[in-house]
């Protein structure tokens, strides 16, 4: 090509000689041109006719076929880009054709039928960390159950998992499970005795336990799933805490182990040293013995479609060769400390050749069947499976490829899950743990409700299936049939969140519901019903209108109604994100999706800020972007601004108040006085944690001998402790020579609300307080009988309040995470440098994981600055890289700085000076929701100067107080 034709940018400037002018050339041209290379034309063809080059095959072979078309497949009408359908489908792939329900081994109406005893339900939870297999161990009891599931046929044969719990589009994109979902099975033991299994499948990311709270108290089972490579994790750790709180029955299934064997090959010992490590490490963590002779720990690769116990392995590969009694020897022999050598088992090894049981007769010959099947030829394989295994394959599945060739081997060897069920039936009785669910969950013990007449059950929450909404029931006493109708007790409508009761004369002032439709979970599908029995967990049609997270449903004569409350949170909300629409007449629209969001994600939280923006408060960074995401694309659909994520932060004060500063009503007929102090730091943090019972604080001798004996209280003001709420204390200070005390008590209620009022919103910026003990040091009342008074009381101690922690030294608090990272210990330099980046970040623990090339980090970040923080380590570590952000443990620290400092410099679009972020934060909140309102860089922040009268304050600023 002449460069000269063309300028510099490409532009053709001259006639290119390559190409003939297009205005001289025609079709017969053309055609002439192609006949002259011997290609045989027929124009007279129709669009579908195929042309063959003879001799010049245009540069290719001559055994290359040529295909030429002469006409566009399609018109020109049809489009290039079709418009996207953006139908409300959230489940892409739930069969809505009750047809079209996939058929199952078992007769459903057998299930049905038998799901109305309650001795044979059992309601079981799958737990565990994220990736830990928990979605694919479910699977595995699904493809056991059913004679086909659709969308399966390929996925079950090939490499890719099919993951039948997870149906939404955010689920399917995102390759994570993100809600809770159920399916009802039954399932068989090795005795042959059918079980009515309700298997909740909940999501591994801490992000959202707010859906594995509500299973767990749902069930009374739990299957904790561990990834083995990664071992006893935080996670672990606290998932083993909550449900030994709960009374819910724990079974462990080690999971993944094929990462030992194929990913890490390690050999036979080094495996068994591996598990015997994470079983130790289970018990550290249990108030009960687990181990695998006891059929409480399951083995189990749900990739490789595989479960076993010792007691089933045993019972495929050693029953012809021992009775039953020698079976059950032998089962509790092949773990611990017994040791196989020359044809005997011993308590200890008798020299090196000695091998542990568990390595001799369950490990090796688990290694002979994977290196045979990856290794052997096609042709000796079935030869040798049948003489070490027992076990005949087709000759159909040797064309595949050795991964899928190898699940499909281990299936037909460890054939179903009955080990796994069989380990379900030997817990206790499900009646008895239910009941003790009800006693733990209301705090009542009344056996009223077992006169077989009373129906009382727990509504978890709003589900959203297939665009509409279901409520996700727990039975626990009687039956509900479709058409009848019961009362509803919407938790949040009870005046205060103590009350686990309510009196049977009062019922007339909660709804009566009709129940529309009652259904059984089926994963992908439901199972309509037209009664459930006591025991069940099913899904309700009809009375999600009527509640916003639990309520409580209820039909009988008892004269205490037992209440179930709104489920105690395993983390607290502590991110947020400020939302509006983008044209105001949009506003009912976000306003409705505000409240299903409200409806469908239990712990989230949304607020209206008094500037009218809406802020909606989630976990973290992963669980606000699903909630934004249901937001805009499935319930408001038009657009929105939505402003970067921030946190909540906390009030409270660091020393006592310098002065008792006296709050004076109008007509000066009322006078009080309170001053403030921080905590007992223990003290705090055990009520953050929930670690004192409720019962205790509400028992005026038990709380103040606890206080006085475990957190170093003064005798007298833990006598006079009024109230805990929270993590703030209420003590009567005064001296009765000076108060009436009468008068006192009888205004006692006024008090105690106007405390409430205080610490739910503080002085510095509408945030809740924490830590902080308030004295009531005097009060003094010229009572008139004006019914005003009392409503005076309440604006009046709620200003003392913020006075006595003004003068206090207030400072502000901000949530620290608690970082868990899972990573190889030659990245730790990275990961030490990540959290070096982040203010505040540090890392106080580093776990070398046992038989792996793996470490656990254990650190800390300010949630303010953890933004970010996941997706920058897997950019640095290259997605090696794994991490958990939880604010299980409710730590809270002092933000640097002084928030009462009007001096502090801050810049405007840079970073604030380290010790200026106290007043920084407090502003941009303050702005933010509209309490100082001049302007964007109004110094407009909180003092004394509002509470109190001018005199005093010119005083206490002259003596240099303020």
């Amino acid at each position: 090509m002449d460069l000269d034709n063309y300028d510099e940018f490409g532009n053709l400037t001259k006639e290119d000689p390559i190409y003939s002018d297009p205005e001289t050339v025609n079709d017969d041209d053309i055609y002439k041109t192609k006949n002259e290379n011997n290609i045989n034309i027929n124009r007279d063809d129709d669009a579908s006719s195929i042309f063959q080059n003879d001799n010049q095959n245009f540069g290719f072979p001559n055994d290359v076929e040529v295909l030429i078309e002469t006409e566009d497949r399609e018109s020109r009408d049809t489009k290039l880009v079709d418009n996207i359908d953006k139908k409300n489908n959230l489940n892409p792939i739930f069969t809505k054709n009750k047809h079209n329900i996939p058929k199952t081994k078992y007769d459903r109406n057998y299930m049905i039928n038998l799901s109305n005893i309650p001795e044979r339900v059992r309601n079981i939870s799958v737990i565990g960390p994220l990736h830990s297999g928990k979605t694919s161990l479910v699977d595995l009891l699904v493809i056991d159950s059913h004679k086909r599931i659709p969308h399966s046929t390929k996925n079950t044969q090939g490499w890719k998992q099919l993951k039948y719990m997870d149906n939404t589009k955010q689920e399917i994109n995102r390759g994570i499970s993100i809600r809770s979902n159920g399916i009802t099975l039954l399932l068989n033991n090795f005795e042959e005795k059918s079980i009515v299994c309700n298997i909740l499948d909940t999501p591994g990311h801490v992000n959202f336990m707010d859906q594995v709270n509500n299973s767990l108290s749902a069930t009374e089972y739990a299957i904790i799933c561990i990834d083995i490579v990664e071992g006893v994790t935080s996670i672990v750790e606290h998932l083993i805490k909550q449900c030994e709180t709960r009374n819910v029955e724990i079974i462990f299934v080690l999971n993944k182990i094929d990462r030992l064997i194929l990913e890490l090959k390690l050999p036979p010992l080094d495996t068994y040293l591996k598990l015997k490590k994470t079983v130790n490490s289970i018990n550290k963590f249990t108030s009960k013995l687990f181990s695998p002779e006891l059929n409480n720990i399951i083995f189990a690769s749900s990739k490789l479609g595989f479960t076993f116990t010792i007691k089933e392995y045993v019972e495929y590969f050693y029953k012809d060769q021992m009775n039953n009694n020698e079976k059950e020897v032998f089962t509790k022999k092949s773990w611990g400390n017994y040791y196989y050598s020359d044809q005997k088992i011993s308590n200890s090894p008798k020299d090196n050749n000695s091998k542990p049981t568990f390595v001799e007769f369950i490990l090796t010959p688990l290694y002979k069947i994977i290196t045979h099947t990856l290794s052997s030829s096609r042709e000796t394989l079935p030869i040798l499976l049948k003489r070490e295994a027992g076990v005949t394959i087709s000759t159909n599945v040797l064309h595949y490829d050795p991964e899928p060739l190898l699940k499909h081997v281990l299936q037909q060897i460890f054939r179903n899950q009955k080990g796994l069920i069989d380990s379900l039936s030997m817990l206790s009785e499900p009646v008895e743990l239910s009941n003790r669910k009800i006693e733990y969950v209301t705090n009542i013990k009344d056996d009223s409700y077992q006169n077989g007449q009373s129906l009382l059950a727990h509504c978890l929450q709003i589900v959203d299936i297939n665009g509409k909404d279901w409520s996700l029931v727990r039975i626990y006493k009687g039956s509900i049939k479709t058409g009848e109708k019961l009362y509803l007790i919407d938790t949040s409508d009870l005046l205060y969140d103590d009350s686990m009761s309510v009196d049977n004369a009062d019922l007339s002032e909660f709804p009566l519901v009709e129940i529309k439709e009652i259904a059984l979970m089926g994963g992908r599908y439901i199972i309509p019903i037209t009664e459930a029995g006591e025991g069940n967990i099913v899904l309700i049609q009809g009375i999600s209108n009527f509640y916003s997270k639990s309520a409580t449903l209820y039909r009988g004569l008892m004269e205490k109604v037992p209440i179930f409350p709104n489920a105690v949170k395993l983390n607290r909300p502590v991110f947020k994100v400020f939302i509006e629409p983008m044209q105001h007449k949009n506003l009912p629209m976000l306003l409705s999706g505000l409240t299903k969001i409200n409806k469908y994600y239990p712990g989230a939280e949304t607020r209206s800020e008094n500037t009218g923006v809406h802020a909606v408060l989630g976990y973290g960074e992963l669980y606000m972007d699903c909630l934004m995401y249901s937001l805009r694309e499935e319930y408001v659909k038009c657009e929105l601004k939505i402003s970067t994520p921030t946190t909540i932060f906390s009030e409270s004060c660091a020393e006592e108040s310098f002065a008792s500063i006296p709050v004076t009503s109008t007509n000066e007929n009322i006078s009080l006085s309170i001053s403030a102090q921080p905590m007992n730091f223990d003290l705090v943090k055990d009520l953050n944690n929930n670690k004192i019972p409720k019962d205790v604080r509400e028992d005026t001798e038990e709380l103040s001998k606890l206080l006085a004996e475990n957190y170093g209280w003064d005798i007298l003001a833990a006598n006079n402790t009024w109230d805990i709420n929270s993590s703030n204390a209420f003590v009567n200070d005064t001296l009765q020579d000076e108060v009436d005390l009468n008068q006192l008590l009888k205004y006692k209620t006024q008090i105690l609300q106007g405390f409430h009022w205080a610490i739910d919103e503080g002085p510095l910026a509408e945030e809740n307080i924490n830590g902080i003990q308030f004295r009531l040091l005097n009060f003094s009342i010229e009572d008139d009988g004006d019914q005003s008074i009392a409503n005076e009381i309440i604006s009046m101690v709620r200003k003392s309040c913020y006075v006595g922690m003004l003068t206090a030294k207030p400072i502000l608090l901000e949530p620290i995470y608690e970082v868990d990272v899972v990573v190889y210990s030659s990245l730790l330099p990275i990961v030490e440098e990540l959290f070096e980046k982040r203010r505040g970040g540090r890392i106080y623990g580093v776990l070398k994981i046992d038989g792996t090339p793996l470490i656990e980090i254990r650190g800390q970040v300010p949630v303010i600055d953890s933004i970010g923080f996941e997706t920058d380590l897997r950019l640095s570590t290259n997605g090696k890289g794994m991490c958990h952000l939880h604010f299980w443990n409710k730590i809270w620290k002092k933000v640097p700085g002084d928030v009462l400092n009007i001096d502090a410099p801050i810049p405007k679009l840079k970073p604030a000076p380290y010790d200026s972020l106290s007043r920084d934060f407090l502003m941009k909140t303050r702005r933010r929701k509209g309490i100082s309102d001049g302007g964007f860089m109004s110094n407009d922040g909180p003092s004394l100067e509002k509470y109190i009268e001018p005199e005093i304050y010119t005083q206490l600023k002259e003596g240099g107080y303020i």
